[in-house]
């Protein structure tokens, strides 16, 4: 088991870490020439310094890095980059063992594409690093970018201030009268409210811009009805002192349920959570070998055993609670691969396993079932959907006779209604 999670956990972050998604943009060179093109939109969390692009879908990928390129977007998007020679602030007043006791901040030099966040008279900038903090900064008609100065430092080994010097600066930038000297200086140092900040002054000096924050896509909810079939063998596990397995054979059960999905609204809508609350029913009878007490005459060191009709008869609600990572997504269709965490309610515990004649001391009323995990890959073709899943390590047990679900596989159909 473990190496087919390892082998699922690799495959997984191969495709997330692959898969490419080209949109309308363009870029403009240093030579001030606008060239449309397709760009791959790989929505990360930190700003880039190159990118890749096709001039069509047909044509070969290539890529631009930071030295070619003024300014690239990707159309519909909040992705707009903006080249610039600015004083980065490097203290990482986010950790709060690297905090020092200078109020100022660690300024280098250095050339970053910086998201555009608001465009216009006075624009804000956004630079995000994994190593640091989020920066911003700004200017104000032609003017240089300037960061907007926020850091943590410490007076003693226990107390800590924070430099705001970026409320003052704002206030001796973006002077208006319909932005009041309150909403400045409550602003925090986050894109929300900064971006709030720039839009009350375009708008109170009546510039022309454009709010990129106002492109971000919101997360979108889907719900499909599943009705599937389950196929699979039960390894029959006798515990000691009449330690005992044997495979039966297959069975199939129908299943029915609803499934629920969030899509998130970053990674291209590639990546969701999911739950797919179904009700199973399960029922069949075979012949097994079951050891008891005692010995047979002929050979006094051996152990008894009968052959019963063993009865399963369950039915059970699954609550699986998991991620779906969509690898291909085309016009009408889309494949998927997902994995999930299931807990397992028998409705009829008692009748889970029975014999037909059999008399023992096995206590069925206590038949549980063990939380497993499942593995899926799946298509959808526009409302419809079709996925295999596989079970692992899927067991059913009482104190003395458990049952393995073998080879436990699920076909399911699935339809949206929402």
């Amino acid at each position: 088991m473990k190496k087919l999670l390892l082998s699922f956990t690799l495959s997984f972050f191969s495709l997330l870490s692959y898969s490419q998604n080209f949109q309308p943009g363009y870029y403009i060179d240093n030579e001030g020439e606008r060239i449309f093109c397709l760009i791959d939109n790989t929505e990360d969390i930190v700003n880039p310094n190159s990118f890749q692009y096709k001039l069509s879908q047909e044509s070969e990928t290539k890529q631009k890095t930071i030295d070619e390129v003024q300014v690239f977007e990707i159309l519909e998007t909040p992705y707009k980059f903006e080249r610039a020679v600015v004083n980065l602030d490097l203290s990482q007043d986010n950790n709060f063992k690297k905090l020092n006791e200078k109020r100022e901040p660690n300024f280098r030099t250095d050339t970053l594409f910086l998201q555009v966040s608001i465009e216009g008279d006075a624009s804000l900038y956004l630079y995000r690093n994994k190593d640091l903090p989020k920066r911003f900064f700004y200017s104000i008609g032609e003017s240089k970018i300037e960061p907007l100065i926020y850091k943590k430092y410490l007076v003693d080994e226990t107390k800590i201030r924070t430099n705001n010097r970026y409320k003052q600066q704002l206030l001796n930038e973006l002077k208006c009268a319909k932005l009041k000297r309150g909403v400045v200086t409550n602003a925090k140092y986050s894109q929300k409210s900064l971006n709030n900040i720039f839009t009350l002054y375009n708008r109170c000096r009546g510039n022309k811009f454009e709010n990129f924050n106002k492109k971000k896509r919101k997360g979108t909810f889907n719900i499909a009805v599943k009705a599937g079939i389950n196929y699979s063998a039960i390894k029959l596990i006798q515990e000691p002192p009449f330690s005992n397995e044997q495979e039966l054979d297959a069975y199939l059960s129908p299943r029915i349920g609803i499934e629920l999905e969030y899509v998130f609204p970053f990674l291209n809508d590639k990546l969701s959570i999911i739950s797919y609350p179904s009700y199973q029913y399960s029922t069949t009878s075979e012949e097994a070998l079951i050891y008891i007490n005692g010995s047979v005459p002929s050979n006094p060191g051996g152990r008894a055993a009968e052959k019963e009709v063993l009865l399963i008869d369950y039915s059970r609600l699954i609550l699986p609670f998991g991620v779906r990572y969509y690898y291909y997504m085309g016009k009408d269709v889309n494949l998927y691969i997902q994995g999930a965490g299931m807990i397992d309610f028998l409705t009829n515990a008692s009748r889970a396993y029975n014999f037909e004649n059999f008399r023992s001391n096995f206590n069925f009323e206590n038949t549980t079932a063990d939380p497993y995990l499942d593995i899926a890959t799946g298509v959808k073709y526009r409302k419809m959907s079709l996925d295999i899943i596989y079970s692992v390590n899927n067991v059913m047990r009482n104190e003395g006779l458990n049952g393995k679900m073998k080879n436990s596989i699920t076909l399911n159909f699935g339809y949206k209604i929402l």
